[in-house]
């Protein structure tokens, strides 16, 4: 198995899936949007199993509704990146961390595609350049910043960094990895939310994505409409805001709007309705 062609291979069906459904190649995008418009039907299950690849007339990806939501959302993509090379019915077994390397051409294949999916490294070299941060030798609040807007998971960066675009040395990797989400959270705002969003003012992302039981810190003074959203406390830099229902708050501030976006925890059904207020899970 050559890997590193593999990697090319995944990397280039990205550019021209973002081609063809006319998305800037290089910003965060939402993948299961990308599914919808692939015509694929994307559903939450309490599942032990990671997700699901069901090709058929009308093709379907099954995610585990108990998997984080970052993961959830590199498992979605990478999902699509078996139905973009034709790839037959996949199940993902549950994984305790980050995705294994695996022996199987598929699954080296579809991984790389959601990869360079979620992360392009024009993308994410270029979040890191305009805040004046170095890619190399990133803060763990800087790369997670960077993780948040791109709706993917702190080592799922890290990772990408460091064996896939190989900004971060080895060294470096073990060093940023002692820290994590919990850890950050924490020195923040200390504890009281299942999980926190990071949104700068440099942010260019379109929608962020929380559960019930998470919360959001946005530049201090930023204006929030929506009911979905329910302020907390500001700090000398950021305002902190948790989730307060299902549904979708309106974010401005010097930079484009954007929304924030609340689902209920361990969401089951439809993706399309996850964040609708009153819906008709059938």
């Amino acid at each position: 198995m050559d890997r590193r062609a593999l990697n090319r291979e995944g990397i280039q069906g990205a550019a021209d899936l973002r081609d063809q459904l006319d998305l800037d190649p290089f910003g965060p995008v939402d993948p299961y949007q990308v599914a919808e418009m692939l015509g694929i039907k994307v559903v939450f299950m309490d599942t032990s199993m990671e997700g699901f690849y069901f090709k058929q007339a009308q093709p379907r990806i099954i995610l585990s509704s108990l998997r984080p939501m970052p993961r959830r959302a590199f498992t979605c993509s990478h999902e699509i990146g078996h139905h973009w090379f034709g790839h037959g019915s996949t199940i993902d077994q549950l994984q305790l961390d980050e995705r294994s390397e695996s022996d199987k051409p598929d699954e080296v294949l579809a991984n790389a595609f959601a990869a360079a999916l979620l992360m392009p490294t024009v993308g994410v070299r270029g979040a890191f350049n305009r805040r004046g941060w170095s890619t190399s030798q990133p803060t763990p609040l800087q790369l997670f910043t960077v993780a948040c807007q791109f709706g993917v998971g702190y080592m799922t960066l890290l990772n990408h960094m460091t064996y896939l675009t190989r900004d971060i040395s080895t060294a470096d990797r073990a060093t940023l990895a002692k820290s994590s989400p919990q850890r950050i959270r924490n020195e923040l705002i200390g504890e009281g939310f299942e999980s926190l969003v990071v949104i700068d003012e440099k942010n260019e992302a379109a929608a962020f994505e929380i559960e019930a039981s998470g919360a959001a810190i946005v530049p201090r003074g930023t204006s929030v409409d929506g009911n979905a959203l329910a302020y907390v406390r500001s700090y000398p830099n950021f305002d902190l805001y948790a989730a307060a229902r299902r549904g979708i708050s309106k974010v401005a501030d010097a930079g484009d709007a954007f929304e924030i976006r609340v689902m209920p925890d361990q969401y089951v059904g439809p993706a399309a309705n996850r964040f609708l207020e009153d819906p008709d899970e059938d």
